[in-house]
């Protein structure tokens, strides 16, 4: 039986003069992604959630164990692939699952539509039980299409195949969907998000133990780890947080 290794996500807020050292040094050791332009990406994204921000609510308040539910796109042309994920944490790491749907199962899903004929089949025969998994936690918490969360992405994996990988994520931007197009974002409506002046989120992602070269990095640049949901981020940006809402002050902490 092969050997489980927990998967972690550590995060960081950083300059780009940080960012210029941090690619330079890692040249031994990772290459950009074969996905997008040397490694750069768009990524868009639209949360879902419950009436009452349930998803949300849980990474305010620091719940241990929580997820998230999104549909995911890396662009919007017919051949761009879309993703219907459930990325959660257990304690300290990371679970993730994700299936390959057609572009269409994403309208039927935000507007709460009957399925096609044939089903919600995912594209890839692997990823149906992610993707029943996917529906079935989407119908019993009620979900509905919460924010549009779009950003630019250069990535960076390991050479070596331990699943290692570094990105670095900028010009965050969000939106509320639109009542009646949700599953569809309106260019004119997004609003840019700033984290603490910075622009740059640097994601380190790994398998296991923290690799030495990431070590090295967070001790020579002196990184703060920080927790840095681009979700809530985005949901603050909107103006609807219901953490700072007074009903809810004297229930949550906020961190």
């Amino acid at each position: 039986m092969p050997e489980f290794l927990a998967r972690y996500e550590f995060k960081y807020l950083i300059t780009e003069k940080q960012a210029d050292f941090i690619r330079d040094a890692v040249t031994m050791y990772c290459e950009p992604d074969a996905y997008g332009d040397n490694g750069n990406y768009e990524v868009c994204s639209l949360y879902y959630d419950t009436w009452d921000w349930k998803l949300a609510m849980g990474t305010v308040a620091g719940d241990r164990n929580r997820f998230k539910i999104r549909i995911r796109t890396y662009g919007w042309t017919d051949d761009m692939p879309v993703f219907a994920e459930n990325k959660g944490r257990v304690g300290d790491s990371i679970v993730k699952s994700r299936a390959l749907i057609p572009r269409e199962h994403w309208a039927l899903l935000s507007n709460s539509e009957p399925p096609p004929p044939e089903g919600f089949v995912a594209k890839v025969e692997s990823h149906q039980s992610y993707y029943d998994s996917f529906r079935n936690i989407f119908d019993i918490m009620d979900m509905r299409p919460r924010l549009w969360v779009s950003y630019m992405r250069e990535a960076f994996g390991s050479r070596y195949g331990d699943g290692a990988r570094l990105t670095f994520d900028r010009f965050l931007r969000v939106q509320a969907p639109n009542i009646e197009t949700p599953a569809q974002p309106d260019d004119a409506m997004w609003q840019t998000v700033r984290l603490d002046g910075h622009q740059t989120i640097l994601e380190m992602k790994f398998n296991g133990a923290f690799p030495d070269w990431m070590r090295f990095l967070v001790h020579t640049l002196e990184l703060k780890r920080v927790s840095c949901s681009k979700y809530v981020q985005g949901v603050e940006q909107i103006g609807d947080a219901p953490w700072n809402r007074v009903e809810w002050s004297d229930t949550w902490t906020v961190f």
